[in-house]
């Protein structure tokens, strides 16, 4: 069975992978927004900050695991897969210091900023358990962050239509075909749902 937790708070993952292996948290969940909100997502959007240090200068890449609804890990509520994913990704002024993008709830202006880039994924059996790339980014292209000294990139991933569960998760990458760190950055949120592990043993942090 399926469980799904929000977490509320400023989560910060001190790394490249998201969420991290020391989370104990496989996947991010992201339900179609006609899905029953039992399922544990209450509003089908998730927003997610990434920081790249001002001193890094070349590309970056934000790659996104099975990005598709449809396999392996994801959830199917009722036959058939109907559900499709909206990755957007946002830089530029506001992206991250409007305070509609840090609202536990997505409403007003929480897609503040410039759009970069926009995908929607639906049944993708050639990603199914594979790594699909967005970008490249150039880091300017973020909102530069004083307190943070690097520049914020924000991905809202929004279910828009269908009643099934994405599983999915990201890695912030040096290059578009390997998953390589770039030395400093890190990636947070202030709220997101999860899957737990089957096995009651695990536990999550």
């Amino acid at each position: 069975m399926l469980y799904i937790l929000l977490c509320l708070c400023c989560q910060f993952s001190f790394g490249q992978l998201f969420p991290t292996k020391g989370e104990n948290i496989d996947f991010i969940s992201t339900f179609g927004n006609e899905s029953e909100k039992q399922w544990g997502d209450d509003d089908y959007i998730q927003v997610i900050f990434f920081i790249i240090p001002k001193q890094y200068q070349q590309p970056v890449f934000i790659k996104v695991f099975d990005p598709g609804t449809e396999g392996q890990h994801d959830l199917q509520t009722l036959p058939p897969w109907n559900t499709k994913t909206n990755y957007s990704v946002y830089g530029g002024i506001g992206a991250f210091t409007n305070p509609d993008a840090r609202n536990h709830t997505p409403t007003g202006n929480f897609r503040s900023g410039n759009q970069l880039i926009s995908l929607t994924f639906g049944e993708q059996p050639n990603l199914d358990n594979k790594w699909y790339t967005l970008g490249s980014f150039n880091p300017k292209e973020g909102e530069y962050f004083p307190t943070y000294d690097g520049y914020i990139f924000k991905v809202i991933i929004e279910g828009v239509a269908g009643d099934d569960g994405n599983l999915y998760r990201f890695f912030l990458s040096q290059s578009a075909e390997e998953n390589i760190p770039i030395p400093g950055s890190n990636a947070f949120t202030y709220k997101f749902s999860f899957r737990l592990k089957n096995e009651g043993a695990n536990t999550a942090h």
